[in-house]
């Protein structure tokens, strides 16, 4: 039979050893496609005769070859040897006296690098009726042939849930379920004893055979939870798509075989950046609704008095999860960067950057017979020097044309033939950091030929783009995101202290090149007399000197094509700016779009407490609205709402909500933290803690200031729903918007705006020559 699948998962089994591919076709059935044969191996450079005597010895030892291989610049003998068991090749790199290479790929990933396969595959096999009972998917084939296939986005089945239990022994009272699959969303409930209940959510997940099993905080209190009840009753954790229990990876994230383990609570900090990261907060935020009123902490107490409504609050909370997570696209953004990057879904999911990197590099690096490094840890007391930035003056702008380089860091590395295969202390190509490289003139380095392939890729994609439509647009749009993401991944690869390919003047002269490029384009505008407002890392501000919006789209578009012809490097006219404001600080300023049309009238910020999710809501809201006021070129109002707010902040205006004052941050491991009580963080999550609020490290808490006069200051939890019965230390409040605000004002003066601290909302008004003032309104 012929089977076409996309690849969802990746793994190996240990008894009569295969490599297991799980994943689901287009027309919705579920697959695990087992190949045997595929042995484990790693390279040994050049070793002696007595070591290769004992490794024949061996009873793992299978065979070996030779091989050469280029390494650190020339070309060395290399063994390679074949075991018979994959989890045996870290001891044996452990143990080897000589270097050892392509010893810490995981065997799944070494199947697919070696086979070249991406994760949308046609297999021809046959099927295995006597191994179908130790699998819940649809179809078990034993794989003879496989190639790669058109690639695809399967309709994927998700599994949301959530558990009520208590707190005081953690008896599980009930676990609430939510499943998504074929445009359908369905909901229920698992009950009974506790006993029970864990019989039948193993039966649930191995008959419903999720792609994907998700849950609000599942990594750190779901699957523990699970784990340990499952234990205390001698129960079989069998809910992978193999029948094996799931392992926590490093303490992070769950590894279930055939399965993803994806936790919504990351992915909401990841993506959205909210303020406050509860499930309830998010919901609201999203899906413009809350869960349902069950108190958490007397969770014992509802269970006995309303058993219905605390089943109905849990299947609520799972489907909101359900809902979140689809709102979020989390599993479309996955999927794309699942195909550019060649791997399955649970290794983007879950996986680090450096997977990525890795998919792509290896598969090129075996091709090209370049010897494949073990990760290493490199010293990083030198770190690398970031991007430059110019300095913005402080004021106000009319027609700022924003010039934004392409792929900054990827340019730099295709333009100078950035590689660790072309890095020689002969190299003719000398980085402003002092270190060479072959030019692509006698090599090509394996890094720069991966780039521009994939910016080539990009461009292909974009074009596509223009015609397409409906479903077809998306999966373009998706895969061109994706890919921009890919590159820009190389560099942050590379510069890493911890990786296989990197080397730490690697990483320092991509930043070198670029800090030294946009120097160079800053002095050859401002030697035509245009002003350089501002520059950051890969973008520029030029004051245009138009006199309207027409004329500065001219300027924008002309300087750019002058600048990419002239310097080899692609500089997009990005968008106008009018007007733009700074006071005067690296990083720091806002404006408000005039061109492109689609994004007229959105205003830009960034560097200030706006953007900021440790910041309070009343402090970002005040900035927004100065900025709203400043952009409109309305001075004087910006001035008179600062000081009314002050005043109403100071006095402890009731109109003000108590919730505009809660500022949240997230809180590590208590143990991580030097003086860990003198932190406002650290002590709001212990007061949660003892009012038994659930709390697990990495987790964002909030609070409200009551005492700033003590050290450490005074903090009272804030939790939403909840009335908040203590008073907050409202001049503590109004002396950080004082703080902020006054620093954009000063902006406008060129000078300083003074506040009488001690007399509510005072001000006195000291303009300079500099700069603007309220006369030029």
């Amino acid at each position: 039979m012929k089977v076409t699948f996309r690849i969802v998962a990746a793994s190996y089994r240990r008894n009569d050893v295969a490599v297991e591919l799980f994943g689901r076709t287009s027309d919705g059935r579920s697959v695990t496609a087992l190949f045997f044969g595929f042995k484990p191996y790693f390279d040994v450079v050049d070793p002696d005769e007595a070591y290769m005597s004992e490794i024949r010895e061996d009873p793992e030892f299978l065979s070996y070859e030779d091989k050469m291989l280029w390494i650190n610049g020339a070309e060395r003998k290399v063994k390679r040897i074949y075991i018979k068991s994959p989890w045996k090749v870290p001891e044996y790199r452990r143990n080897c006296p000589f270097q050892v290479l392509a010893a810490d790929i995981p065997f799944h990933h070494r199947f697919i690098y070696d086979l070249d396969l991406t994760p949308c595959v046609t297999v021809t096999g046959s099927e295995m009726p006597d191994e179908a009972e130790n699998f819940t998917t649809d179809l078990v084939i034993r794989i003879e042939s496989i190639e790669n296939a058109e690639p695809f986005n399967p309709d994927l089945k998700l599994l949301s849930f959530d558990i009520e239990n208590s707190i005081e022994s953690r008896m599980i009272f009930v676990i609430g379920w939510a499943i998504s699959f074929g445009g359908k969303v369905r909901t229920g409930s698992i009950e009974g004893s506790e006993n029970e209940i864990l019989d039948r959510f193993i039966s649930f997940v191995q008959e419903e055979d999720p792609d994907i099993l998700i849950g609000y905080n599942i990594d750190g209190y779901d699957m523990p939870l699970l784990e340990e009840r499952m234990k205390k009753f001698g129960k079989f954790f069998a809910i992978s798509r193999d029948k094996i229990p799931p392992n926590r990876i490093r303490g992070q994230y769950w590894k279930m075989h055939g399965r993803v383990v994806s936790d919504v609570w990351w992915n909401v900090k990841r993506i959205l950046h909210p303020k406050s990261e509860t499930l309830n907060a998010v919901s609201k935020l999203l899906l413009g609704e809350g869960k349902d009123n069950i108190n958490r902490l007397k969770i014992e107490e509802e269970w006995k008095s309303r058993p219905r409504e605390v089943v109905e609050y849990c299947i609520k909370d799972a489907l909101l999860t359900l809902r979140i997570y689809e709102k979020l696209r989390v599993v479309d953004r996955n999927l794309f960067m699942s195909m550019v990057t060649k791997l399955p879904l649970e290794d983007v999911t879950n996986g680090g950057t450096s997977n990525y990197v890795d998919s792509l590099l290896i598969r090129e690096a075996d091709r090209n017979n370049i010897g494949v490094p073990v990760t290493a840890r490199y010293n990083k007391r030198n770190p690398i020097e970031g991007g430059y930035v110019k300095g913005v003056g402080a004021g106000l702008y009319s027609n700022v044309v924003v010039l934004d380089f392409k792929s900054m860091y990827p340019s730099m590395i295709i333009k100078y033939n950035i590689c660790f295969t072309t890095l020689s202390p002969d190299g003719d190509i000398v980085s402003p950091a002092g270190t060479r490289f072959v030019s692509r003139e006698k090599k090509e380095g394996l890094i720069p030929r991966l780039l521009v392939s994939l910016m080539s890729e990009r461009d292909r994609v974009k074009k596509m783009m223009k015609d397409a439509t409906g479903d077809e647009r998306f999966f373009l749009d998706g895969t061109q995101a994706a890919l921009k993401v890919l590159m820009n991944t190389f560099y942050g690869v590379l510069a890493s202290s911890f990786y296989r390919f990197t080397n730490p003047d690697i990483g320092r002269s991509i930043t070198a090149y670029a800090r030294e490029t946009i120097k160079r384009i800053i002095e050859k505008v401002e030697s035509r007399g245009i002003r350089v407002i501002y520059g950051d890392t890969d973008s520029v501000f030029l004051e245009s000197g138009a006199a309207d919006l027409q004329e500065a789209i001219h300027f924008g578009q002309q300087i750019s094509e002058d600048l990419t012809r002239e310097e080899g490097v692609l500089l997009e006219f990005e968008k106008i700016l009018d007007p733009f404001f700074s006071h005067g600080v690296k990083k720091r300023y806002a404006g408000k779009i005039a061109y492109p049309e689609e994004s007229r009238g959105e205003i830009l910020v960034r560097g200030y407490e706006v953007r900021r999710t440790d910041s309070f809501d009343l402090l970002s809201e005040a900035q927004s609205r100065i900025f709203d006021l400043i952009l409109s070129r309305n001075i004087s109002g910006a001035i008179e709402f600062y000081r009314d707010l002050i005043a109403k902040v100071e006095s402890g205006d009731p109109s003000i909500p108590v919730s505009k004052l809660v500022i949240s941050r997230t809180v590590k491991n208590f143990e991580s933290y030097a003086n860990a009580d003198s932190l406002a963080n650290v002590r709001t999550a212990r007061k949660l803690m003892a009012r038994g609020e659930l709390f697990v490290p990495g987790m964002k808490v909030s609070w409200i200031v009551t005492n700033s006069n003590v050290t450490p200051q005074e903090v009272e939890p804030y939790i939403e729903g909840e009335p908040f019965e203590k008073k907050p230390d409202w001049l503590y409040y109004a002396r950080r918007l004082r703080e902020t605000l006054e620093k954009i004002l000063e902006g406008l003066s060129g000078d300083f705006i003074q506040v009488e601290s001690n007399k509510q909302g005072k001000l006195t008004e000291n303009y300079g020559q500099k700069g603007v003032t309220l006369d030029d309104f």
